[in-house]
């Protein structure tokens, strides 16, 4: 049997390239939250497919990382990913991750997710430069 749509969201705090300039910390930033309401899933199993794009632009000529975490709920770390940050002085790198949240359970019936980026390195010149993007679908499986 076929999966079952339960509810979409989007969070898009940048649509366009370089509409920010927010400096990218060691401390996680919080860039996007949204909810999912799952209370018509019965009594298959949900899971959460997930998009999120963060881009940075480089002040300095530092290599370091950008990691990027999403949460459920406020407690549960759904993705942690980390990439390196390019050590090109005006550039910019867009990360884009795609992860899912399997057999979310199914109480409370509004899920909350959010996403948020943090950088490290030597001498850290990082801003957000957007776009900054996420989004979710929650899906019923019978």
């Amino acid at each position: 049997m076929a999966s079952r749509f339960l509810d979409g969201q989007v969070s898009q705090n940048a649509s366009y390239a370089n509409s920010l300039a927010i400096p990218a910390t060691p401390a996680p930033a919080l860039f996007a939250t949204l909810g999912l309401d799952i209370s018509n899933a019965g009594t298959g199993t949900v899971n959460v497919h997930l998009n999120a794009t963060v881009t940075l632009g480089v002040l300095l000529a530092v290599l370091g990382t950008a990691q990027i975490t999403i949460v459920r709920n406020g407690t549960v770390v759904v993705y942690s990913g980390i990439e390196s940050t390019p050590a090109v002085i005006g550039s910019a790198a867009s990360f884009t991750i795609t992860a899912v949240d399997f057999n979310v359970p199914t109480t409370p019936d509004f899920l909350i997710y959010q996403a948020f980026i943090s950088v490290s390195g030597i001498g850290i010149g990082v801003n957000r430069i957007g776009p900054e993007s996420f989004n979710a679908i929650a899906y019923a499986q019978p």
